[in-house]
């Protein structure tokens, strides 16, 4: 029994890192990241991050009986309905900017309602049904929130990383529902399997796969509480090593650094572990056909190590029509180049949008300026901790619970 609580708390150690994205292993002293958060010219320094623009929060029942968080912007009954769904170990958090440019627009007059969601086992939504979750169960949560809060009009799907596999898994489990997409975004994402990806990030989801999924599905006496100790003790280390591995830029804001850490680290260790096969598993390419009339977005980071630049370069490939973005930034360029992969939505966004007085979006510096702290008179709500997310849909969503599907 020792011998199996020391393995745990190794996989524990192990698993600390891989919620960050990147391999730990390196003990770092504490202070040197508290310096660095406390670094004077942080241009995101008190930005707003858990209170985005919001009109609406609702609390959707997936198939499978998961409380999946919901937050809207827009009216429900807008012609356009764009849907963003985040990827692995992450939340709709990461569509901050993107959420802050969009409901800039409404504001402006674009008829368009966003839906931001949390997936299942993340962020404000409930925990994992089993032990492991497939891109098919993720491709079926966004039907059932389409169904829920856009049953008509037209549709664009944005996906990040994971997120981009469920709207590629989308379009062939749901033919009727994709009938009504008009344009994709494909951010960071990957068609075929990456279970042969060899970078270091990789190589510890590898080692997740090889060693603690075959001990939560085989060991009765599974105790996460002991990895979610070990996952603690790493502390300062893992956001010095967040800062280092999620950003292509060697000083990034250290307010984003902690956005992407808590996000990792917030998620709890049976999703980290749950989502591990289908993500080194998917094989979506010959999902890319469904996209060929589609207004696609194929946009990457240059230096991206979990899903590399070539995989991207393989689904434009396919999608010979499909606009391209390159930029400098490793996994998260929705953080990291805000302003640009805020255009490029746009511009798909204003591309389903028909008779709204708008000819064209905004223009990039616009954008770029709109992020440097721009306070929405949408923000209505704080976001609390997945702790609390049971309590937080019962109180918000008492108005909505008989719209659950």
């Amino acid at each position: 029994m020792a011998s199996w609580k020391k393995k745990t708390a190794i996989a524990g150690a192990v698993l600390g890192g891989v919620a960050a994205g990147v391999a730990t292993g390196v003990a770092v002293p504490k202070y040197l990241a508290r310096r660095a958060k406390a670094a004077p010219d942080d241009p995101y320094a008190g930005e707003p991050f858990e209170m985005p623009p919001t009109d609406m929060i609702r609390s959707v029942k997936n198939r499978d009986g998961t409380s999946v968080h919901v937050e809207t912007i827009g009216k429900e009954d807008a012609p356009v309905t764009v849907v963003f769904l985040h990827g692995y170990i992450q939340n709709s958090s990461t569509y901050y900017f993107q959420r802050q440019a969009l409901a800039r627009e409404l504001a402006d007059g674009l008829a368009v309602q966003g839906v931001f969601y949390d997936q299942p086992g993340h962020g404000l939504s409930g925990a994992l049904p089993r032990i492991e979750y497939g891109i098919g169960d993720l491709a079926a949560t966004l039907a059932d929130v389409i169904e829920a809060l856009a049953p008509a009009g037209r549709l664009v799907l944005v996906g990040h990383s994971m997120g981009g596999m469920a709207v590629q898994q989308f379009s062939a489990d749901f033919p009727e529902l994709w009938e009504r997409v008009d344009g994709a975004v494909l951010l960071c994402t990957s068609a075929s399997p990456l279970a042969g990806v060899d970078t270091k990030p990789m190589r510890t989801v590898q080692r997740v796969r090889r060693t603690v999924l075959p001990m939560m599905q085989r060991v009765s006496q599974w105790t996460p509480q002991l990895v979610e100790r070990a996952r603690r003790l790493v502390g300062d280390s893992v956001w010095l090593i967040s800062r280092k591995q999620a950003f292509a830029e060697p000083h990034p804001s250290p307010s984003l650094v902690t956005l992407i850490e808590r996000m990792n680290r917030e998620t709890p260790i049976q999703t980290v572990v749950g989502y591990v096969r289908a993500i080194l598993e998917f094989d979506g390419r010959s999902r890319l056909a469904a996209f060929k009339d589609r207004d696609v977005l194929v946009a990457a980071g240059d230096q991206d190590a979990l899903t590399p630049l070539d995989r991207s370069k393989e689904i434009a490939r396919a999608l010979p029509d499909a606009q391209v973005a390159v930029v400098s930034a490793r996994h998260n360029p929705q953080l990291e180049r805000p302003w640009e992969i805020s255009q490029k939505l746009l511009e798909i966004i204003y591309k389903s949008v028909e008779g709204d007085g708008e000819s064209e979006p905004p223009a990039p510096e616009d954008l770029k300026r709109s992020h440097r702290r721009w306070w929405s008179p949408f923000a209505t709500h704080r976001r609390r901790s997945p702790r609390r997310a049971e309590q937080t849909t019962e109180v918000k969503n008492s108005e909505a619970d008989n719209d659950d599907s």
